[in-house]
């Protein structure tokens, strides 16, 4: 086995060394967007209970794409009607509760030690918002209003892939592109372009 691997790799040097390279440079692309993103300070968008619940205002806001503005309106909607449970709480001291966001706001871009953990953890989108209403949308008392934080890990809707493909013992170069569901994925042998193949997602969890 050890032996064809070799075969196969002294044979098609320029297709080794290509597909080497490019899978190079998506491993220093990716390194590269994570220590900027580890690197970033953490800046909490701060939004009424009413805008959370606007696709168009999170989209916008966020700066997401509409299907993951679409996803996350249902998901704090949810939260808010208390159909989630939140992952940890603590307590704010200050007179309102919008002063309240502002407190946690800066405890998070700061990344205060006295906040809990799940308050610090890093993702790619953090809300704080003021929780004034009922799930009518009644006014709650002054003593039930509350502060939501919302810690939000995007779905990435594109991605650039770049491998080996084995057909007849022959290797090919495959630079693939993926977008949602859909997966397009091109075959080189060597500089000549000798085929695609389409594959769509059916089921996701």
């Amino acid at each position: 086995m050890l032996e064809r691997v070799k075969q196969t790799v002294t044979t098609h040097k320029t297709t080794c060394a290509v597909i080497l390279a490019v899978l190079l440079v998506c491993i220093a692309y990716a390194v590269g967007r994570y220590a900027g993103h580890e690197a970033a300070e953490e800046k909490p968008a701060v939004m009424t209970q009413e805008e959370t619940q606007d696709v168009k205002e999170l989209k916008n806001r966020l700066d997401i794409s509409t299907a993951n503005a679409n996803a996350l309106e249902k998901r704090i909607t949810a939260i808010q009607a208390g159909q989630r449970a939140p992952s940890t709480t603590y307590y704010v001291t200050a007179p309102t509760v919008e002063r309240a966001a502002t407190v946690v706001e800066r405890q998070i871009r700061t990344d205060d030690a006295a906040l809990p953990m799940a308050a610090r953890e890093k993702s790619d989108r953090t809300v704080v918002t003021t929780i004034t209403k009922d799930v009518d949308g009644k006014d709650l008392p002054a003593d039930q209003q509350k502060v939501d934080v919302y810690k939000i890990n995007l779905r990435k809707d594109h991605r650039i892939k770049a491998g080996a493909t084995m057909v007849d013992g022959k290797a090919l170069m495959t630079v693939g592109y993926e977008q949602g569901r859909v997966e397009a994925l091109a075959h080189f042998d060597g500089g000549r372009y000798k085929g695609a193949t389409v594959t769509y997602n059916i089921i996701e969890w």
